[in-house]
């Protein structure tokens, strides 16, 4: 039997905790009561239950306690109005939670050493003060305090919290991540930004791991996420077993005319035995540094950490998009003794738009994988790269063992680069720089877009650029899965059915890497969607009420063939939502997103529901360039409408509603799907704002 207490500042003073205590207990704290009490009171199990929507401000410590269990610090909510396990929280999920606000001299909550067994979930944390300059939840030490493992903190979690920097001023960092065994899962990082100094979403430098990121979004204008930068005070430490999967890593594109201090999205500079897989990235830009969206180079900060290292690291099944430089691989520190990288694979990536117009000042690299200074042991296999500047470029750099890359296999990648898709620094294109710069190298199974008569390895297929891209799906439109009667080699360029699972939690594997000449992973089939699919949730947790309008862009969680099916990858809109339903802003009265390039055999669906038994009329607000398409739509099921065919509006922003009416609807809870059935003129059903029953 649990017992529930209620902590404020005069049920403190009666003496509460006189009281005999359960194994776990319940502790609330409701608006003006004292929250470092609570956490001093509690004790392993326990939850402490902070009032919804009230303001907390404070340094919060977490203190080290006995016990194996954790103690969790949670929104009063009730778990029916916030995101269910595994869904990533939003902005618009803070009403339903306490505002944690740090003071101007430190963190919002800080664990003491050898704190272990904390968990922060459902909170909103940020900072008071526009001149905070430190981190909103510490986890461990980052100073000279924390100098041996023995006083790590360690299984601490952050999961479905709302953590930001003030809008106009900006925050140092959201997490710092100085212990053992930390996740931070389904949260939103925001405005961590400043014009003076780096800022990161999350950073670690002086803790052990394991660290697990997941599902996240993660915001900030220097290094959205970043190991090493700092030398550890725990000698011989590097940061490893870290997994960043399945979240969104971008910075917004209006900070491209703001002055905040930008770099790159993921950094490692000390760190080992990494995989970084399932993730979006996007929207990095030439700035203060290239702009690459990951950049792995060891870096002994202050020349007191010459273990520092970058090694065993797997870069899978990402896609990264709108970009100035795809991935940096550093073989040493230039300016300090540090270790060689190795064991680097990047396999099975979707890199496009990497491009030299994402800058602020002067053209951008747009290079997708850049190697130099010599590191050792790197793969990169199964990629597909569509750059303005090079696939790979290879170069020299400070590098005691020499510029030479030993070890290096590139095997069955496609390159559409609008110049030298391999090309090796002051050697030349293709075969010239692969002989100066590995001159061991594998180079098989590749597709080259070819744009000049440079000599490429024995079996290399050279397309021009134009033939090339007629092999993809719908390459003006970017999609880049290949066509099915493709004249290209068996299993070159992305998996994209690996890609996909990844991305949504699907088990399906990257191909596995393999130094064999000829590798020939089995292609993952695309799933196919049944007619009525099921299990999928509200997006914002509450089911649509109809009467009403449904905004086509809130359609149901759950994933390919549970909540939609798409048939291609990625957001095509890069807006609103991160994964494969193609979203853009629309230009109509009441703004919102749209779905767009919409074809044949595409979903979406909603849950809702229906206030009242009746007949009703449903309109849909369409656009479309030329004659579009045919839609339904169905409820439980069953097509209620028929076919809708969708009129040329004059264009892909030239908003109408087509209208059908004596539509019966059920009273309660339903889903409703929207379906694409044929195509227009252009090759889409059209563009989709929302659907209102009336």
């Amino acid at each position: 039997m649990s017992l529930t207490r209620v902590l404020c500042a005069l049920v403190l003073a009666s003496g509460l905790f006189a009281a005999a205590r359960a194994e776990s207990a319940t502790l609330t704290v409701n608006a003006g009561g004292d929250l470092q009490a609570a956490i001093n009171a509690a004790k392993p199990g326990d939850t402490i239950l902070v009032q919804a929507g009230a303001t907390f401000t404070g340094n919060f410590s977490l203190p080290a306690k006995n016990g194996t269990a954790y103690i969790t610090i949670r929104s009063s909510a009730p778990d029916s109005t916030l995101p269910a396990a595994g869904q990533r929280i939003m902005p618009a999920d803070a009403a339903q939670l306490p505002k944690i606000r740090s003071t101007s001299s430190g963190a919002a909550f800080r664990t003491a050493a050898g704190a272990s067994y904390w968990k922060l979930q459902f909170l909103e944390i940020f900072p008071s003060s526009s001149t905070a300059s430190s981190d909103l939840v510490q986890f461990g030490s980052g100073g000279p305090s924390q100098n041996t493992l023995a006083v790590v903190p360690h299984h601490l979690v952050i999961d479905r919290s709302y953590l930001h920097g003030d809008p106009s001023f900006g925050q140092r960092r959201g997490v710092s991540l100085n212990s053992a065994d930390a996740q931070v899962i389904n949260s939103y990082f925001a405005d961590f930004k400043s014009t003076t100094y780096d800022t990161q979403a999350i950073c670690g430098w002086n803790g052990p791991g394991p660290f697990l990121i997941e599902n996240n979004y993660l915001e900030a204008a220097a290094e959205n996420v970043m190991f090493g930068g700092t030398d550890p005070y725990i000698p011989n430490l590097v940061p490893s077993n870290i997994t960043i999967r399945r979240n969104l890593i971008a910075k917004p594109i209006a900070w491209m005319t703001q002055g905040w201090t930008i770099k790159n999205l993921v950094e490692l500079k000390n760190a080992a035995d990494v995989t970084i897989d399932g993730n979006t990235l996007e929207h990095s830009w030439l700035a203060n540094q290239q702009g690459f969206a990951f950049m792995l180079s060891p870096r002994n900060q202050n020349n007191t950490a010459p273990w520092t290292q970058v090694r065993n690291v797997t870069i899978s099944n990402n896609v990264v998009r709108h970009v100035a430089a795809g991935i940096n691989i550093t073989g040493y520190d230039n300016l300090a003794t540090a270790q060689q990288t190795q064991g680097i694979k990047v396999v099975n990536n979707l890199f496009w738009d990497v491009s030299t117009t994402w800058t602020r000042s002067t053209a951008a690299t747009g290079r997708a994988v850049f190697i130099g200074a010599g590191p050792k042991d790197i793969v990169v296999e199964h990629n597909t790269m569509i750059t303005t500047g090079s696939g790979l470029f290879i170069d020299g750099g400070a590098s005691p063992t020499g510029v030479q890359v030993i070890g290096f296999i590139f095997n069955d990648n496609i390159l559409h680069a609008a110049k030298y898709a391999v090309y090796g620094n002051a050697q030349g294109e293709g075969t010239k720089g692969l002989n100066y710069f590995a001159p061991l190298y594998q180079f098989l199974g590749n597709v080259v877009g070819r744009t000049s008569t440079a000599a490429y390895p024995s079996g290399t297929d050279l397309p021009d650029l134009l033939t090339l891209e007629q092999q993809f799906m719908d390459y003006a439109h970017n999609d880049y899965r290949l066509k099915s009667a493709n004249t290209l080699p068996t299993n070159v360029g992305v998996d994209f059915g690996a890609l996909d699972a990844a991305s949504t939690g699907g088990s399906t594997p990257a191909p596995t890497p393999t130094p064999t000449p000829t590798p020939t992973p089995t292609p993952t089939p695309t799933p196919t969607p049944t007619p009525t699919p099921t299990g999928s949730t509200p997006y914002t947790g509450t089911p649509i009420a109809l009467p009403g309008t449904i905004e086509l862009e809130n359609y149901d969680a759950g994933g390919e063939g549970v909540a939609y099916h798409d048939s291609t990858s990625g957001n095509a809109g890069a807006a609103y939502r991160t994964n494969n339903v193609d979203l853009k802003a629309a230009i109509d009265t009441g703004g919102g997103y749209f779905v767009g390039w919409t074809t044949a055999g595409e979903w979406l669906k909603y849950t809702v529901n229906v206030l009242a038994a009746g007949t009703y009329a449903i309109d849909v607000r369409v656009a479309s360039s030329g004659v579009g398409g045919t839609f339904h739509v169905e409820v439980n099921g069953v097509d209620k409408t028929g076919p809708i065919a969708v009129p040329n509006t004059g264009g892909w922003q030239t908003w109408t509603t087509v209208s059908t009416s004596g539509v019966t609807l059920a009273a309660g809870k339903q889903v409703v799907r929207l379906v694409m059935d044929t195509n227009g003129a252009s090759g889409s059903v059209g563009n989709f704002n929302w659907l209102n029953v009336r």
